[in-house]
């Protein structure tokens, strides 16, 4: 390979990279809320595409094919909500699929995520194709310091802090579903919402 050609070769390689760490810095800003007030009017989708970016490297890394399937309705509304805690549900939940469909042993696993409005709420389901939950511990599954991960992998603590995040914080609900091959978390959260209230 000719210098001019190696040299053509690097310029790319570093204006993909550069791109990639621009679109990294942008999802942790969005994600974070940094620089903004702690509840804001926010676009529900926006919150789930940086959950996305920051979990990239778990979606594309070693243990097979993810595909991430989206379904969102276009015309949802803002809300009114405490944005950073949001994006803290959509990664536990996010994070949680990725884990489940990894350690399913299939090569190729799916996501979906799904947005729809149902009255004065707007209802965000995380699905996946993974084992599921077993029957007999999904009573258990919203306590603090419960785990179905192996020793070392889960602290019990996410789907905890994601109730109390949608429940307590927002005045909203979070339920699941599961059996073999198809379990779905449902995010309803109220599109009036009046942050004082829960002070």
């Amino acid at each position: 390979m000719d210098a001019r050609l190696l040299g053509e070769n690097l310029l790319d390689e570093v204006k993909k990279s550069t791109a990639r760490i621009s679109e990294l810095v942008k999802a942790v800003k969005v994600y974070s809320y940094i620089d903004q007030a702690p509840s804001q009017e926010i676009d529900v989708h926006e919150g789930i595409e940086s959950t996305l970016t920051i979990l990239n490297h778990k979606i594309k890394g070693g243990g097979g094919e993810i595909d991430v399937i989206r379904d969102y309705d276009t015309n949802l509304p803002h809300i009114t909500a405490y944005g950073s805690e949001l994006n803290q549900v959509w990664t536990n939940i996010i994070d949680n699929a990725i884990d489940a469909v990894k350690g399913n042993g299939n090569k190729n696993s799916n996501i979906w995520l799904r947005t729809r409005r149902e009255g004065n709420y707007i209802v965000v389901d995380i699905a996946d194709d993974g084992p599921g939950i077993p029957q007999n511990v999904q009573s258990r599954i919203f306590e603090p310091f419960f785990t179905t991960k192996s020793l070392g992998k889960g602290t019990g603590l996410g789907l905890n802090i994601s109730y109390r995040i949608v429940v307590e914080m927002h005045h909203g609900d979070i339920s699941f579903e599961s059996t073999p091959g198809a379990t779905h978390f449902y995010v309803r959260l109220p599109i009036s919402f009046n942050p004082d209230a829960t002070k």
